[in-house]
């Protein structure tokens, strides 16, 4: 056998679970804790017994008395692919992986882990509470609800090689700040229900984050986001009763805060011209000053949202209007849909 290098790097010898262990605790985990887990996996460098040493890892450092959550998102579509039966795919909490990276998907395959229902944004947890995060997280419940239950019991977040960007929970925020469906983007899938059938799902998406990071610091300075190395990922820990308290509170007195500076942005130029914010933005861009720019920015997204509404005419919410569409000859979809359009303009 060859020996060691005495000049070997951490990423060459690998991070043994012990290392993450230590890790995990000095960044401010400890036994009983529920915490829900966003990371990069990669950016943590070499771990020696891959996914399942970690997920172990985050286990030992929580205690039998501890849960750990994760998000397991899944595909959704433009409607008009669900409408014209052009995907096949259907979501089944029980066997549809998830796109949310490997360490996710590695903790939803374990036996004992629990995952919700939720069409598009399931999530697994395993633990004491398991049950409790994942209840009722259904078609019919906000999206990112289970971070408002964490809240709820004291849990944690912890951000592992991300940044500053709280993924999800900031979602969430934006919900209870009443900001998640003022804007139609709507995408949708195929999902198998509680009784075995096939229905279909439509939900708005595409909330804009570009400028949530920028409140990690203001928890930062009230002393609620602790900076710590997992591995060799930059990581953050913070509380989501916190979180979810202020920055929702934030966004609801001054939904600026919530604007990007992008001339592109369909959903933060609808949102300010929905809301009429122009008066309130300090440091406006022409795009929120100038009425002729602001005109033709509302023409633009409106041609580009269209296709959205009227798609989600041809959906509906329970698929009535989808069997029927169906019924139609092929050629004569496109004309179908057209007189929808002018009748909708």
């Amino acid at each position: 056998m060859k020996a060691k290098s005495k000049n070997a790097t951490p990423f060459q010898l690998g991070i043994s679970k012990e290392r993450l262990i230590e890790d995990l605790r000095k960044i401010g985990m400890k036994e009983g804790d529920t915490i829900a887990v966003s990371l990069s996996f990669k950016s943590i460098g070499y771990v020696r017994g891959g996914p399942n040493a970690f997920i172990d890892a985050l286990l030992e450092a929580i205690g039998p008395d501890g849960t750990i959550m994760m998000n397991t998102y899944t595909r959704t579509f433009h409607p008009s692919k669900i409408a014209t039966r052009k995907i096949d795919y259907i979501f089944d909490y029980k066997k549809t992986p998830a796109v949310t990276g490997i360490i996710p998907e590695t903790l939803r395959n374990r036996k004992d882990s629990i995952r919700s229902r939720h069409p598009t944004c399931s999530v697994v947890a395993i633990g004491k509470l398991a049950k409790y995060l994942t209840k009722d997280h259904e078609e019919n419940s906000s999206p990112y609800m289970p971070y408002s239950k964490l809240a709820k019991v004291n849990g944690k977040v912890l951000c592992i090689g991300i940044d500053d960007n709280a993924v999800a929970i900031r979602h969430e925020a934006q919900y209870l700040a009443g900001l998640f469906n003022i804007v139609p983007f709507k995408e949708a899938v195929k999902f198998m229900d509680r009784n075995g059938i096939v229905r279909i799902f439509t939900w708005n998406t595409r909330q804009c984050v570009d400028r949530l990071p920028e409140f990690l610091p203001i928890l930062r300075t009230m002393g609620f986001v602790k900076d710590a190395r997992i591995g060799m990922a930059n990581s953050i820990l913070f509380p989501a009763k916190e979180f979810l308290e202020i920055i929702s509170k934030m966004l609801k007195k001054d939904p600026t805060l919530n604007l990007c500076n992008s001339f592109f942005c369909v959903w933060c130029r609808e949102l300010e011209r929905k809301l009429n914010l122009y008066t309130k933005v300090e440091k406006k861009k022409i795009f929120q000053k100038n009425s002729f720019v602001i005109n033709l920015i509302t023409l633009v997204n409106w041609f580009r949202l269209r296709n959205y509404v009227v798609d989600d005419m041809l959906l509906g919410t329970s698929g009535t209007i989808l069997k029927a569409y169906e019924i139609i000859p092929e050629p004569l979809r496109l004309k179908v849909k057209n007189l929808i359009q002018k009748i909708a303009l």
